[in-house]
């Protein structure tokens, strides 16, 4: 009673599930190659097999009914047709003479029953030849193919009579550049993709380089080593690709480092356009200020040195071409607005390392001089470079502690002049060795 009672659990649910527990089981075998499930269809209940030849092409049918009548359609199930030669395998009944180009059921065509359509993939080979790129797509960002082709409809019909078509899935592969951004480099790459359908209709990438397209296919020939390919004249790229590479020698003032945005002049930048070289024929870099309203400067090359001296916000705009095709590409750059402060106390040979140099404060100066005096206006040290400093020496010795006078002379990368004039105190314990 416990097996009868959960059998019955079982049909209920399946009934539920829109299916009969009893559902019948069709096996396909024979022909050159196994065959191929190429659809299961599970809303018309339908399935769609490829075989390569109908040589010892067989239909088991295993379920409930064997001994029921086999139909055939070739449009739709109501306009079946009687099937005789099915012959009984114990369990199975089996039709050794299948015909292409129908649908096999056994029994009336209702709500359960299940159909099996069979086509011959070798009297729906496909030919492709004289293949080439499309001259009419464009060439900048993609490519197509052309070519003479015989691809005949894999057609099949639905147990309503609804025609419909298996699509073949074709394989295009052609050498091509990728974009490394770890070793700001293009590295070769095979670039690879499956075409559904006609493969004339598709548009792929443009390759960045000199290359054969190759075609393959299609999907359901590679199943039963019928697989062909064809390939196109060697393609001349024209598609551009470039990246800016750019370096920053930038003077930054040690105490104003986090005071302000922008780099601090001069900075000395390198531009570097890489591209998909041999393709581009030419370079241009243009500079400007995107505020002041400055005419843009045009530089030619593949690469460019340029020293920024004035404060502002500038564009650095990359044009990259070949004979057909252009790419253009931009980074920002800011120079900050200048600054200078000067100390007013420094203790040599007091801490080592710690306040024992005099120096300046400063950010984005393009010209500084620097001039320190004793108390008498005898000049004991001058410098050029903001960066640098005194040290409190005089000939190699630190000189007396006191009260000495400075006057630096300078001009910002935002036209501002400066100039400083001030005294400046040594404090030193009296144990530190001085000379005057």
């Amino acid at each position: 009673m416990r097996k009868l009672y959960h059998f019955c659990l079982l049909c209920l649910a399946c009934l539920a599930a829109g299916f009969s527990p009893l559902r019948a089981q069709w096996t396909v075998s024979g022909g050159n190659g196994k065959p191929l499930l190429a659809l299961d269809d599970t809303p018309d209940r339908l399935q769609v097999w490829l075989v390569n030849g109908l040589q010892g092409v067989r239909l088991q049918y295993e379920g409930a009914g064997t001994a029921g009548q086999w139909r055939r359609y070739s449009q739709k199930a109501l306009d079946a047709v009687p099937v005789t030669g099915v012959v009984q395998e114990g369990a199975y009944s089996v039709l050794n003479q299948v015909q292409e180009g129908c649908a096999y059921f056994v029994g009336e065509p209702d709500v359960n029953t299940r159909y099996v359509w069979i086509i011959d993939y070798s009297k729906h080979a496909f030919s492709i030849s004289n293949l080439q790129v499309d001259a009419s797509s464009d060439p900048c960002e993609s490519l197509r193919l052309e070519g003479k082709a015989d691809i005949p409809a894999l057609t099949y019909y639905t147990p309503l009579g609804m025609p419909q078509t298996l699509t073949r899935v074709f394989d295009v592969s052609y050498n091509t550049l990728e974009w490394d951004e770890a070793s700001l480099s293009f590295l070769p790459k095979v670039f690879s993709d499956s075409i559904a359908g006609d493969p004339f209709s598709a548009f792929l990438p443009a390759p960045l380089c000199d290359t054969e397209v190759r075609l393959t296919g299609d999907r359901f020939a590679e199943h039963f080593g019928m697989e062909s390919s064809a390939t196109t004249p060697l393609y001349t790229a024209v598609a551009v690709e470039a990246h800016i590479d750019t370096t920053f020698t930038a003077s930054d003032g040690t105490n104003l480092a986090g005071e302000g945005s922008g780099l601090s002049a001069p900075v000395a930048a390198h531009f570097r356009a890489v591209a998909n070289d041999p393709v581009p024929t030419y370079f241009r870099w243009t500079i400007y200020n995107t505020k002041t309203g400055e005419t843009p400067i045009s530089y030619p090359g593949q690469e460019l040195d340029y020293t920024f001296q004035k404060a502002g916000n500038y564009v650095a705009r990359m044009d990259v071409g070949s004979s057909t095709c252009q790419v253009s590409d931009s980074i920002s750059i800011q120079i900050s607005e200048s600054a200078l402060y000067v100390p007013n106390a420094f203790s040599p040979g007091a801490s080592p390392g710690v306040n024992d140099v005099f120096k300046v404060a400063y950010k984005s100066l393009v010209r500084f001089h620097a001039h320190i005096f004793n108390r008498w206006g005898q000049e004991i040290y001058s410098w050029n470079d903001p960066a640098g400093g005194w040290d409190g020496k005089r000939n190699g010795h630190l000189v007396p502690s006191g009260v000495y006078f400075y006057i630096i002379e300078a001009t910002g990368s935002d036209g501002v002049k400066y100039l400083k004039k001030g005294d400046i105190n040594i404090l030193r314990p009296k144990d530190a060795t001085e000379s005057e």
